[in-house]
């Protein structure tokens, strides 16, 4: 059995009963304690099992992914054995990103099948952007996180900021050398994206383009807010996410 530092699943709810999984999936530079309260607003047949990247929190010690397919592989080594009842994958940011290559490979290697997508503040894969940030000096990047995330103010700390910046540039790296470099087959799977009306990253009809991506249903929620509306949208989002769950199938 995996040590848990060299697992990438946290699941601080165990839920033996559940119905479902979710998994979710954290932004650039994000850890699996940011979905840690979400288990006790959704109801007992949602088991919450959090993603932790390596490079951070318990997975300090283990060195960062620096591109999207040693991530990908990274979370489906974590998932390997938490396949044994219906799950949904929910990825916000990056996460989105990651939560959909994760799909594509679970159908792929292990021909394992999403129950339901949910994206969010991310563009599709087919509209992904560049950037260069990750070769950028320390005071740049900070500066682009400062400018997503208004109160990261531990970033002026230089002792945390030192533990902090190798494990985001990392993420910066995975998400700003993305490319898929096949057209891959359209998921089955329903897609929900979430987008924020005052979202500078991306737009409503750049993340309409996510229904290209799957043969099932699309839908999408706009709320208010910016990159960061899940915060206080968080009961707007997981009430999304409850109603996913329940139009489940019962033998999914």
């Amino acid at each position: 059995m995996l040590e848990q530092s060299e697992s990438a699943l946290r699941c601080y709810d165990p839920r033996p009963t559940a119905r479902v999984r979710l998994f979710c999936l954290p932004h650039a530079g994000g850890a699996a304690s940011f979905f840690r309260s979400w288990s006790a607003l959704l109801p007992p047949d949602i088991e919450v099992c959090a993603i932790q990247y390596p490079g951070r929190e318990d997975r300090w010690n283990v060195p960062a992914c620096g591109t999207m397919s040693d991530l990908v592989d990274d979370v489906v080594t974590g998932l390997r054995d938490r396949l044994d009842r219906p799950f949904v994958l929910f990825g916000h940011s990056l996460g989105a990103t990651v939560a959909y290559e994760t799909a594509l490979a679970l159908r792929c290697e292990l021909g394992r099948a999403a129950s339901h997508l949910l994206v969010s503040a991310k563009e599709p894969p087919q509209h992904h952007r560049a950037g260069d940030f990750h070769r950028r000096a320390d005071d740049e990047l900070c500066a682009e996180l400062l400018r997503l995330m208004p109160d990261a103010d531990v970033l002026g700390d230089p002792e945390v900021r030192s533990l902090l910046l190798p494990a985001v540039r990392a993420d910066y790296r995975v998400n700003e050398t993305y490319r898929r470099p096949n057209a891959a087959p359209p998921l089955d799977c329903p897609i929900t994206a979430f987008c924020a009306d005052a979202d500078t990253e991306t737009t409503l009809a750049e993340v309409h383009e996510w229904r290209q991506l799957t043969r099932g249903r699309y839908n999408v929620v706009v709320l208010q807010g910016d990159h960061f509306y899940l915060v206080p949208q968080r009961n707007a989002v997981l009430a999304t996410i409850n109603c996913a769950v329940s139009a489940l199938p019962p033998d999914s």
